[in-house]
């Protein structure tokens, strides 16, 4: 799968082995899921993907310079609700990134599954910056392919990547159909789903764990 690269980091697997874990209480999952946020984005900036800049500083005996991530033109897409917690630990290591809202979940009609998006707000922000789409779970897909159809006026997918958790085969084909440029970032995966399009061995509803619902 060219679109995909599995994280191997040790410390991020512990962190997404609690958020598998069904003894994981919501409070420790959102916990678990906001640090997740905070090292996978530290992770992914040592890919050589994300926009940088030379910062120069003073110190006590002269000056130092070196290069750093150009957080101004970073976005960060929170989908709702499962990416909350997590959207917000990329956002501590992004302080000045921009955080945008986009609601989309699945539903179930005669057996196919669609995604409904009717919430949004600041994705105009997104427009010219390096876009990071934040999902725990990718299973079949549909719910990041409805965000990108809204998000698509205002991003580049050249310029736009997704960071998850687990993420399920059929999910990882079905955004390369699409979206070819867009590149998939996961701790786990690529893994088979069930008849109910939640991925085997995955993490269930991050959704209601994290929230308790």
């Amino acid at each position: 799968m060219k679109n995909l690269t599995i994280i191997n980091n040790p410390v991020i697997a512990q962190l997404g082995l609690n958020l598998h874990d069904i003894n994981t209480k919501p409070f420790e999952y959102r916990e678990n899921a906001r640090k997740l946020g905070i090292h996978m984005g530290s992770e992914i900036s040592n890919y050589n993907i994300l926009p940088t800049k030379k910062l120069k500083v003073k110190t006590p005996l002269g000056t130092l310079s070196s290069t750093v991530v150009d957080d101004n033109k970073i976005g960060i897409v929170n989908v709702l609700r499962a990416g909350t917690s997590f959207a917000l630990g990329m956002g501590e290591v992004f302080p000045n990134s921009t955080i945008s809202f986009i609601s989309a979940w699945r539903e179930g009609v005669k057996g196919n599954i669609s995604a409904k998006t009717e919430y949004m707000r600041g994705v105009q922000s997104l427009k010219g910056k390096y876009v990071i789409i934040s999902d725990l779970a990718l299973a079949s897909g549909v719910s990041i392919l409805a965000c990108l159809d809204v998000l698509s006026k205002y991003i580049k997918p050249e310029k736009t990547i997704i960071l998850s958790l687990h993420c399920a085969k059929e999910g990882v084909k079905n955004i390369y159909k699409s979206y070819p440029q867009i590149k998939i970032y996961s701790v786990f995966g690529p893994s088979e789903m069930n008849n109910h399009c939640y991925i085997l061995n995955g993490p269930g509803d991050c959704g209601d764990r994290s929230f308790n619902t």
